[in-house]
Formats: C-alpha cells, sequence, structure tokens
C-alpha cells in the first residue's frame, strides 16, 4: 500500500523560492518607478494650482506678476503674495523632496512649512527684461515658453522666509543639489524636473531642454555680461549654454 504524500520537498520549495525571487527582481523596480512617477504627477499638480494662484493674482494687480521678495513696503516672498489665491499651505512640497526643513524661521516651536519651488529670476534683473517673476504680462510675449516656476530643493526653503525663492539656469543648487551633495531639484524626478509656464501649464523636461533657441532670440554672448551665464547640462564639466532658451522672456 502507497503511503500519502504530505507537504513539498526541499527541492519544490527551493524552486518556489528562486521563482519568488526572480518575480520580486522584476517587479519591485517597476513598483519604484510607478512611485516616482506617482510623486513627480503629485509634483506637477502641485506647481499647476500654484500657478492658477499666480494667475488669479495679477488680474488683481494690474497684470504685474508677484515677485521673488515682494515690493516695498511689503517685503515678503512670492509664496506669502500669492497664498490667499491658494490657501493650501501642503502643496507648496514636492512630495520628492527629502531634504529635512527644520523650524520655522520666524517660531521656532513649529516645525518650518517646507517649499520646494521658486520663481525663474536672473540676479541683476531689477527691470523684468529678461526673467519672469515680476514681470508685467505685457512683457512675457511668449509666456507658453517662458518659464516661472522650477524646482529648486534645499534644506532652508520654507514658507515664512524668503530665502532661495529664486532659481536660474545658473544655480549650482538647483543643478547639482544642496552643498553639491543632496539631491538636485533639477534631476529630482529620474533624471528631470517639472516647469511651470507663464501662461500656466506645466510639464517635465530634462534641464538641458528648457536651454533650446526659443524664436528670435539672441545668444548669450550677445546680451547684457551681468546676466548669469548658464551651463549646457548638468554636468560639472559642462560647456557654457548658447540660449537661456525658456529661462529668458526675452524671445
Amino acid at each position: 500500500m502507497m503511503s500519502k504524500r504530505n507537504g513539498f520537498t526541499l527541492i519544490e520549495l527551493l524552486v518556489v523560492i528562486a521563482i519568488i525571487a526572480i518575480l520580486a527582481a522584476i517587479l519591485f523596480p517597476v513598483f519604484a518607478q510607478a512611485r516616482n512617477k506617482a510623486r513627480q504627477i503629485t509634483c506637477l499638480s502641485n506647481m499647476k494650482q500654484l500657478m492658477l494662484g499666480e494667475l488669479m493674482y495679477i488680474q488683481d494687480y494690474d497684470e504685474n506678476h508677484s515677485w521673488t521678495w515682494g515690493y516695498d513696503p511689503t517685503w515678503v516672498p512670492w509664496h506669502v503674495q500669492i497664498d490667499p489665491y491658494v490657501k493650501n499651505k501642503q502643496i507648496w512640497k514636492c512630495p520628492n523632496d527629502s531634504y529635512n526643513h527644520g523650524q520655522d524661521g520666524t517660531d521656532s516651536s513649529k516645525p518650518a512649512i517646507p517649499v520646494s519651488y521658486s520663481q525663474d529670476f536672473a540676479w541683476g534683473d531689477w527691470g523684468h527684461d529678461y526673467s519672469a517673476a515680476g514681470a508685467p504680462e505685457a512683457k512675457i510675449t511668449s509666456p507658453a515658453s517662458s518659464i516661472y516656476l522650477a524646482e529648486r530643493w534645499n534644506g532652508y526653503h520654507q514658507f515664512s522666509e524668503g530665502w532661495a525663492t529664486d532659481v536660474w539656469c545658473s544655480d549650482g543648487e538647483f543643478l547639482h543639489g544642496q552643498n553639491n551633495s543632496g539631491i538636485a531639484g533639477s534631476a529630482g524626478h529620474t533624471g528631470g524636473a517639472n516647469y511651470a509656464f507663464s501662461e500656466g501649464h506645466v510639464k517635465f523636461m530634462r534641464f538641458e531642454q528648457t536651454l533650446t533657441k526659443q524664436g528670435s532670440q539672441l545668444a548669450i554672448a550677445n546680451l547684457p555680461n551681468w546676466l548669469p551665464s548658464c551651463p549646457s547640462s548638468r554636468d560639472a564639466s559642462a560647456a557654457p549654454a548658447t540660449y537661456f532658451g525658456m529661462w529668458s522672456i526675452a524671445q
């Protein structure tokens, strides 16, 4: 009489374990990619909502955009300027921005409200001739190709203070992370970033794409030399860019 077989043999168990391990090796990267994509989409949605707030702001301020540090006598960061139109402080932080933002700069008993997004501004452009931040709508002749917001991540950008409220294509922190060691906003989403444009749409791009010539744009060599020059890529040894591309409203 044949004995009844109970359970699996050791060989069968090892085969099952091996199959599970192979499937896990295949599926875990897929799950990670899906999670990162979901975070990138959430971040994109945040920026879209912020731009809707910005567009409502300009309707109340004679078609002038909010400006990075505010205007005399109300020297407040741009995010404070448009907060009444947004009313949701959770959307100021990108889910992939993993920096510890510490305590609030104005009240150390409270945690900081992190901010991951900065306005397009070239230092020295006080007349708003090249940067979208603070510019009158009339100066932004190609709003659909003029960057307004980009992802500048660090540990000190917070809602109550004006640090890091500006970003330009030359910004080392934006390109390479805080102190050249943290995760960089320009590559925070699988090598690229979200960019919000002056008429309100938001798009994922790699940094190099933002520097393509727009319209009849002049080369950087033919522009005022006080404008911060930009690298042609995120590579540390990259040659200078030929055009400011989407970073400049002069198109």
